[in-house]
């Protein structure tokens, strides 16, 4: 699926902000899988334990997002963790996700020293954006959603794709589990009541139609629009219409989707 790597680093973006910002046990749930497991061996094992492990997280507790990088089902993420251990440390995490949920963690840690004029006085974290956090406390957990790649791959792979395995994969990456679709003649709820309610429209319409994009896609404070178009490939426009989604945290909540009256 196109946007996958970078959607991925977004997720674990907002799971690592909510558990170890925030310090919301219940987004563990929200963002690992039921069968998730970690390499972290002072940790009991499974996704119970670390919400244990968040609920008893003490305010000392600090945690400063670095450089994130992805390939393919894989996340590394760089950061800097205080009052966690006796000495602040620098951590790097490695997470696999599957169908938009943290699956397997591991991590390696290093008590932080000073930069040295051995290494050229580089520091073993690059606080760059931990500066930018501790300046403008108000923009931490503000983080802007690119409505129009989301918009249009949604429009793409979960409209546009026949094939249902590959989207109900895309529908994981980019709904929440229990989103909710609303079309003018009916409502669908969760992942794959969303994908069967794809599955009908396609079936509807006649063989070669396909979904396109009419001018980018707008939005703010969560909520994102984007006008589209659908008929055979150059052939003339059968369709037209309008989808409104509700985000959160970077994943449809709701999609509304708006048919414009015929001609």
């Amino acid at each position: 699926m196109s946007g996958v790597p970078s959607h991925n680093r977004q997720i674990v973006k907002e799971a690592l902000a909510a558990l170890f910002e925030r310090r919301d046990p219940l987004a563990v749930e929200r963002y690992y899988a039921a069968d998730y497991l970690h390499h972290t061996p002072t940790l009991p094992q499974g996704r119970n334990a670390l919400t244990k492990r968040v609920a008893q997280l003490p305010d000392t507790v600090l945690y400063e997002p670095g450089i994130l990088v992805s390939e393919g089902e894989y996340v590394a993420a760089h950061g800097r963790i205080s009052g966690w251990a006796v000495k602040t440390q620098v951590v790097m995490d490695l997470f696999r996700l599957r169908n938009g949920l943290i699956v397997e963690h591991w991590d390696v840690r290093q008590d932080e020293a000073p930069a040295a004029p051995r290494n050229g006085g580089l520091p073993m974290f690059d606080v760059g954006e931990a500066q930018f956090q501790r300046a403008c406390p108000d923009m931490q957990h503000k983080a802007e959603v690119d409505y129009d790649t989301l918009m249009r791959i949604n429009l793409e792979d979960v409209f546009g794709q026949h094939d249902p395995a590959l989207r109900l994969a895309a529908i994981a990456d980019l709904y929440v589990p229990d989103a909710v679709l609303y079309e003018p003649h009916g409502v669908a709820q969760g992942h794959a009541g969303i994908s069967a309610a794809v599955t009908a429209l396609l079936e509807s319409l006649p063989s070669g139609f396909r979904f396109q994009a009419r001018g980018p896609a707008i939005g703010h404070h969560g909520v994102g629009r984007l006008h589209w178009q659908s008929g055979p490939p150059g052939g003339p426009i059968a369709v037209t219409g309008t989808d409104v989604a509700r985000f959160d945290q970077g994943r449809i909540v709701a999609l509304h989707v708006f048919l414009d009256p015929s001609a």
